[in-house]
């Protein structure tokens, strides 16, 4: 449920107040792109999707009930139109690791570890856009599945389901026989593929 102070932006935002509207949204302004740039991955289309996010929540805020908080609505607004925004356009490819956000440092773990990251942003931008989502509201936002379900309006069962299937698609992904990684020792960069 929504605050007090945001309640009453919602109030005003509703009876067509711009600037109420610009105070409420202001204060989830970094969450929203933050979510988006891991939808997206890469902070042009992050930065297009949030601001197609924040323009359908105005044009829909007389629709906002108040049964989950405004954060909520604006998530489910945020899956909404990066499946719309799929379904229209080719999937981007992925980018260079660092423009995710993902830092880069000397160490060869931390190099192998930034390859995988970049190895798996790949496959996933081969699965379908549902799935990637699901995968991404479970293991980068923390999601329940049940979360996730309300989200998708489906069964806890299918995304259970659904995550399992692109986890073992991933899984089958990096069982080469090519990566030979002893344990106990780090990766070299000339053993990663």
């Amino acid at each position: 449920m929504a605050a007090p102070a945001e309640t009453e932006l919602i109030a005003k935002a509703k009876r067509g107040d711009v600037d109420a509207f610009c105070l409420l949204v202001s204060g989830h302004r970094r969450a929203m792109h933050a979510l988006a740039l891991r939808f997206c991955g890469n902070h042009h289309d992050a930065e297009d999707l949030s601001q197609d996010v924040f323009l359908n929540a105005y044009r829909a805020i007389d629709r906002f009930r108040g049964d989950s908080s405004f954060h909520t609505w604006l998530r489910r607004i945020m899956v909404n139109s990066f499946l719309s925004h799929k379904r229209r356009k080719e999937p981007p490819r992925a980018t260079d690791v660092t423009e995710g956000g993902f830092p880069i440092s000397g160490s060869d773990r931390t190099a192998f570890n930034n390859v995988m990251v970049q190895q798996i942003l790949q496959r996933l931008e081969e699965v379908p856009a549902r799935q990637r989502l699901m995968f991404i509201m479970k293991h980068q936002e923390g999601l329940t599945c049940e979360e996730i379900a309300d989200y998708f309006g489906t069964s806890i069962g299918t995304v259970k389901k659904t995550l399992f299937r692109v986890v073992d698609k991933l899984r089958q992904e990096f069982q080469r026989p090519e990566i030979g990684i002893s344990e106990g020792r780090n990766a070299r960069l000339s053993e990663i593929p």
